[in-house]
């Protein structure tokens, strides 16, 4: 008797999950109907690219020290970076934002497609994260910027993300921040995976020494928004909302227009789901997010915008980006993540 409960149990389970990838591929489905050329946009992944876990269980771990946490003095300018999504020579672009001047480009590398990218402080270097096609390779790259020297963008260092290549956590990363005082990595899974019958959006704080996983944690994902892959991140220090005044920014999604999730970082730990403690709906679809001391720093498929303080909702356009397909994610030169600073940006350039 009990035999035949679960066969019939885990016989509906089964078909529960069927009917959720179904669902799934049908909304993604949708989504590359809106864009005429979906088949040859570098942004847009193919359903195979969702990933598929029957468990997906993560430990937090202990950070090794940073040998240097404080950057040398900052120089107050406004240069942004950007990398774009292409199936191949994806360029990480460069911008004065005030006033918009584009500046020198460089391809880091010409079969990568191009995905997150965050200014470190303590070398005035780029970490990036690229996908051949729609496949991660399980690394966080370092880079110089194409600023130094212009238009060239040479790797000067590499480091595995959690158990790197082939390993159990998602090679696929998206977005990328580096968090305020630790100067560790914060990391977007840029596939949703599929957990039993829950489809999620993962987010992991990278030991920046050796890769590690310090914290992660999920939310669920919005299939609305591009399927749920995910091109949105950005720490960010807010007052006047509950939890610790530490928070991540996302849309959990690609650029359709959705509500910007503020997540605690105080609950993302283990892989377990973390608290949202705040929705916003700025005017437009994102795809890179950085949230700085001018403001909420954004992009969508064609330009570039400063929407401001919170509630986020004063877009300003500040130029177009320049990029074929749109950026997939964006740094400005600071790292203190807070509207109208907080002392040295640690901006060398």
């Amino acid at each position: 008797m009990a035999r035949n409960s679960y066969r019939c149990f885990h016989g509906r389970a089964s078909w529960k999950r069927f009917y959720l990838i179904l669902a799934w591929a049908l909304l993604l489905g949708l989504a590359f109907a809106i864009s005429a050329n979906a088949a040859d946009n570098p942004a847009l992944p193919p359903a195979s690219a969702v990933l598929q876990r029957d468990v997906y269980d993560l430990t937090d771990e202990f950070p090794d020290p940073v040998l240097a946490p404080d950057p040398p003095p900052g120089s107050g300018k406004t240069l942004l970076w950007g990398y774009e999504a292409n199936f191949g020579n994806s360029r990480i672009l460069s911008y004065d934002i005030d006033p918009y001047t584009p500046g020198p480009d460089c391809v880091p590398d010409p079969t990568g497609n191009g995905r997150g990218v965050a200014f470190d402080p303590l070398d005035g270097n780029l970490w990036i994260t690229r996908l051949t096609g729609f496949v991660g390779d399980g690394l966080i790259h370092k880079v110089k910027p194409p600023n130094v020297p212009p238009g060239t963008c040479p790797q000067v260092g590499v480091i595995p993300f959690g158990d790197g290549p082939g390993g159990l956590i998602q090679d696929d990363i998206g977005a990328l921040d580096l968090d305020q005082g630790s100067k560790q990595i914060w990391a977007a899974g840029y596939a949703p995976i599929l957990v039993g019958l829950s489809l999620r959006n993962y987010f992991y704080l990278v030991d920046r020494n050796n890769g590690k996983i310090l914290q992660s944690c999920f939310i669920p994902a919005n299939l609305l928004n591009g399927a749920g892959f995910n091109d949105s991140l950005s720490y960010a220090r807010l007052p006047g909302l509950p939890g610790s005044g530490q928070y991540l920014l996302t849309d959990g999604g690609e650029f359709f227009p959705a509500p910007l999730q503020v997540i605690d970082t105080a609950s993302c730990h283990d892989a377990k789901q973390a608290t949202v403690v705040a929705t916003f709906s700025t005017t437009h679809g994102l795809t890179g997010i950085d949230f700085e001391a001018p403001g909420l720093l954004s992009s969508d498929p064609s330009f570039l915008y400063n929407d401001g303080n919170q509630p986020f909702t004063s877009a300003t356009v500040m130029g177009p980006t320049t990029a074929t397909f749109g950026l997939e994610d964006i740094s400005f030169c600071g790292f203190r993540a807070k509207f109208g600073g907080d002392g040295n940006d640690g901006c060398r350039y």
